[in-house]
C-alpha cells in the first residue's frame, strides 16, 4: 500500500510543470548608430598649372577652381603656401555648398636662378579630406643651360653644361666659375661666336668649406650677362650658414644678380632678406632681425654701399645697394651684410661695361 502511495506521489511530481529560476534579464542590444554622413570630396581644377616658360624675377598668376563634389557643405579651414614665392587670395572660412564651388588666386614669384619652380598651396577643410593645388614654372634664361646647374653629388667634381642662346643668336662666354672658361669642341681664337657651346667645370682639390654655393657664367648678351647655377654637393647644402639659426634671417635667392652698369659709375640694385626661425614656427624673437648695421663688398674689384630698407610685410624687408665696380668686366665675390641680430655672406654677381 506504502509503496503504491510513493508511485503515486512520484508520478504527480513528474507531471507537475517545473518552476525554473528567473533567468538573467538579455543584455541591452546596442543602438542602432545613425549612418555617418560620408565626408563630400573637393575637386581642385586644374590641380596643377602649368606656366611654361617664365622670365626670372617674373611675378605669374594662377587660378584653381575648388568644387564641392559631395552632399554635405564644406568650410575651408587653412591654405598653406610651401614657399614664401607664392602669394594666394583668402579663402579660409569661406563655405563651399554641395555642387558649388569657389575660386583660389595665386602667384607664383619666379626666382633669378634658371631650372623648373614647382610651388604647392596645401588645403584643409572641416566636412572633406585635404588636398593641394600645384603651380609650376620653367625659369628660363635667354642663354638656356643644361643642366641649370653643377651637380656635383656623390664625390663627382667635374663635368659639363651645354649653353645655348634661346632665340639662335650667336653670342661670347667671358667667364666662368671665377676664370676663362673651359670650351669643348671650340676654340675661341680660331673659331666664330656660335649660338651654343659646352664648357667644363671643375670643382676638384676645393675643401668642403671653400666650396662655392654658386658657379657663375657670364656673356656678352645685354640680356643675359649672368647666368646662376647651383652647385649641388653635400657642402652646399642645409649645413652651410648654420648662423643663419642666430641671425634670424637669411637672403631670399641666396646670391644677389646686382645686374649689369658701366665701371666706375654706381649702379642701384635690392636685395630681399627673409626672417629666419624654424625652431619656432617663424616666431620674431628679435624685432631688431632687420635693422641694418653695414653692408660691403669682399672683392677688391666692387664697392658697396647700403641705400635705403623698406618692410615687405611683417617677416620681409627689401635694401636698396648701390655697387661700383673698379674695372670693366665680370665682378663676382661675397657680400657681407649686418643687421642687429648678426653677419651673413651672400655671393653676388655684376657685368660692368666699359664706360
Amino acid at each position: 500500500m506504502l509503496n503504491m502511495l510513493a508511485i503515486a506521489v512520484a508520478a504527480t511530481l513528474l507531471a507537475a510543470p517545473v518552476s525554473m529560476p528567473a533567468s538573467a534579464p538579455a543584455p541591452a542590444q546596442p543602438q542602432q548608430q545613425a549612418p555617418q554622413q560620408t565626408s563630400s570630396t573637393i575637386t581642385i581644377a586644374p590641380p596643377v598649372v602649368e606656366l611654361g616658360v617664365v622670365e626670372p624675377g617674373s611675378t605669374n598668376p594662377a587660378k584653381f577652381t575648388l568644387i564641392n563634389t559631395g552632399k554635405n557643405e564644406v568650410t575651408v579651414t587653412a591654405a598653406q603656401p610651401n614657399c614664401k614665392c607664392t602669394a594666394i587670395s583668402n579663402i579660409v572660412g569661406k563655405k563651399i555648398p554641395p555642387g558649388g564651388s569657389i575660386e583660389l588666386n595665386a602667384s607664383l614669384a619666379a626666382p633669378r636662378a634658371p631650372g623648373i619652380k614647382e610651388a604647392v598651396v596645401f588645403l584643409t577643410f572641416d566636412g572633406a579630406n585635404p588636398t593641394k593645388a600645384t603651380i609650376k614654372g620653367d625659369v628660363r634664361l635667354k642663354v638656356i643651360p643644361d643642366p641649370p646647374y653643377v651637380d656635383a653629388l656623390k664625390d663627382v667634381t667635374a663635368g659639363t653644361i651645354k649653353l645655348r642662346s634661346g632665340d639662335g643668336k650667336p653670342f661670347t662666354i667671358v667667364r666662368s666659375g671665377g676664370k676663362a672658361p673651359v670650351f669643348v669642341g671650340f676654340d675661341p681664337a680660331k673659331d666664330a661666336p656660335r649660338a651654343e657651346y659646352t664648357i667644363s667645370w671643375s670643382l676638384a682639390g676645393i675643401d668642403c668649406e671653400q666650396m662655392p654655393l654658386w658657379w657663375f657664367v657670364f656673356t656678352d648678351r645685354a640680356d643675359c650677362p649672368t647666368i646662376p647655377l647651383r652647385v649641388r654637393d653635400e657642402c652646399t647644402g642645409s649645413k652651410r650658414d648654420m648662423e643663419r639659426y642666430q641671425r634670424f634671417w637669411i637672403v631670399k635667392e641666396q646670391f644677389i644678380d646686382a645686374g649689369a652698369g658701366v665701371a666706375a659709375k654706381p649702379s642701384e640694385f635690392e636685395v630681399e632678406l627673409e626672417h629666419y626661425n624654424p625652431p619656432k614656427k617663424g616666431a620674431i624673437e628679435r624685432p631688431d632681425w632687420s635693422s641694418v648695421k653695414s653692408v660691403r663688398s669682399l672683392s677688391p674689384d666692387a664697392e658697396v654701399r647700403f641705400v635705403s630698407k623698406r618692410d615687405a610685410g611683417s617677416d620681409g624687408a627689401m635694401l636698396k645697394l648701390e655697387i661700383t665696380a673698379k674695372r670693366a668686366g665680370p665682378v663676382e665675390g661675397d657680400l657681407e651684410i649686418e643687421t642687429a641680430s648678426g653677419k651673413g655672406l651672400v655671393p653676388f654677381a655684376f657685368f660692368a661695361r666699359g664706360g
